[in-house]
């Protein structure tokens, strides 16, 4: 993992987390806008880093684990207000497991709600692989103009940005290994105990209310979080195409945090 850090000078420090199969640049703009006012670290994965072109993804473990090692190594392991967009919310799930860190708000953004399924058996996790994982492989990965037509429906967003977000040139290892680290990992949310929780959903079009389907049976199961709805935004629209609106959501998630600090 590679990390981007602007506005040092700031007290407060945000730590985003971009989605699968896109790299740091679809919030790039964001990041460096939100520095205005926080000091923000914006991370790359492994083998979804346009300037590390040759590194490859391995796990979310492990680049969760890289990340909580600079927070501790740095910053003491404080971090103000932790994002995840997207696949990124696995990644912050994982982060949010070590009580090494301190995290007062972690805000998950188009979180999927369901695990992967449990297959023990090696060449079922191929063939599954195969279709599961070769399926975005295929409409993301090698994402041609159709394609990002499509993606750009069925999230929300506008053509011009589903254009500028995605990430063709990860190989199929990494693509195949984001999904193969997660198969029989059941997501504990009990860790919503080590931070003030929030989950939004921007629901203009398919992808958010099909990853936002258990919400309600998560919420009677008693886990202390906060769920916002965006009816005129898509899959990950506040950071990529309302940084305004996205800032202005931050704080008052933020601030919800200090106050139960």
């Amino acid at each position: 993992m590679k990390y981007f850090e602007f506005g040092k000078e700031n007290k407060e420090l945000m730590v985003l987390l971009h989605g699968g199969g896109t790299s740091y640049l679809g919030i790039l703009p964001t990041a460096k806008k939100i520095a205005e006012q926080y000091h923000v670290i914006l991370t790359a994965y492994d083998g979804f880093n346009p300037s590390e072109p040759e590194t490859e993804f391995r796990s979310v473990a492990y680049e969760a684990r890289s990340l909580e090692d600079y927070i501790i190594d740095n910053y003491d392991g404080k971090v103000d207000i932790l994002y995840g967009l997207s696949y990124g919310c696995r990644t912050l799930m994982q982060v949010l497991e070590d009580n090494r860190l301190a995290i007062t708000t972690t805000i998950a953004d188009g979180m999927s709600l369901k695990d992967y399924p449990d297959i023990k058996n090696d060449v079922l996790k191929e063939i599954y692989l195969f279709f599961f994982t070769g399926t975005f492989f295929v409409i993301m990965g090698r994402a041609g103009k159709l394609r990002k037509r499509f993606l750009a429906k069925i999230t929300g967003r506008s053509l011009a940005e589903a254009d500028r977000i995605l990430y063709t040139k990860a190989s199929w290892k990494s693509w195949k290994n984001q999904d193969k680290c997660l198969i029989g990992k059941k997501t504990d949310y009990s860790v919503f105990q080590n931070t003030d929780m929030h989950i939004w959903y921007g629901v203009k079009g398919t992808v958010d209310r099909k990853l936002s389907a258990g919400l309600e049976d998560l919420k009677q199961k008693g886990y202390p979080f906060t769920c916002k709805i965006f009816e005129d935004m898509g899959h990950g629209g506040l950071i990529g195409e309302n940084t305004g609106q996205f800032i202005r959501e931050v704080e008052k998630a933020h601030a919800s945090g200090k106050d139960c600090n």
